[in-house]
């Protein structure tokens, strides 16, 4: 019997690596890029430094992975166009389904079968986003502490 070499216990700890890998040589070239930007464009950098790092580590089959690399895509055409897009605004929500269809990128093109799974698959990213971030954050201040300790 042949085990499916994409279950999710045997991938989490790579993906999970891949993930931090990703999110942290993002960090480290916003540092060397943008030393003196503003603190919104160093948050901006730094917020799709972590989705795009999250994208990358999940799996390309994902409609939410396709969907924020595609945003980062026209991000990127429109600042080398230097164009700005007026976009209208689409129609009030009215259920709760189009809610998460909102919530999830990429879920305006699901069926409702297909959006509770992505919806899954995207939290459970999301939480690996957010040890990600609080282990880096717990890093840097033990750094600080060991800093300030010598001085």
């Amino acid at each position: 019997m042949k085990q499916n070499k994409n279950t999710s216990s045997n991938n989490s700890p790579r993906k999970a690596s891949m993930q931090t890998y990703h999110f942290l040589r993002s960090l480290t070239h916003i540092n060397l890029t943008r030393p003196s930007s503003p603190l919104h464009r160093r948050s901006r950098a730094i917020r799709r430094a972590a989705y795009v790092s999250m994208a990358r580590a999940a799996s390309p089959r994902r409609m939410w992975t396709r969907a924020i690399l595609g945003r980062l895509q026209l991000l990127r055409r429109a600042r080398l166009l230097r164009r700005r897009r007026n976009y209208k605004k689409k129609t009030t929500i009215s259920t709760p389904h189009d809610k998460l269809r909102r919530l999830v990128p990429g879920g305006e093109e699901m069926d409702f079968c297909r959006l509770l799974e992505e919806t899954a698959d995207y939290a459970e990213f999301l939480s690996k986003q957010v040890r990600i971030m609080r282990s880096v954050v717990d890093f840097m201040e033990a750094e600080c502490r060991k800093k300030e300790e010598k001085v």
